[in-house]
């Protein structure tokens, strides 16, 4: 069993357009809490943004293309005449 924060292989991470959005409102957030001098709270949301950051874009999960049950897995090249 895989323990994870976020599941960053759901279908709803897959456009890049979510997930620049989801990155850019947790980065404000960071900055937001940076200027109202919140320490701990800058430093769990700098941490999120890291992760988030990591999991969107850097892991290469989001774009694993699906198979048929719509588990990550690799679909097989259409065979000649199909």
């Amino acid at each position: 069993m895989r323990w994870a924060l976020i599941d960053f292989r759901h279908p709803f991470f897959r456009p890049m357009t979510r997930r620049v959005v989801i990155f850019a409102l947790v980065a404000i957030w960071t900055v937001v809490e940076f200027f109202a001098g919140s320490q701990g709270w800058v430093i769990f949301f700098a941490a999120l943004t890291a992760y988030v950051g990591w999991g969107l874009f850097l892991s290469g999960q989001p774009d694993e293309p699906l198979d048929a049950d719509g588990q990550p897995g690799h679909d097989p090249a259409p065979k000649d005449g199909e």
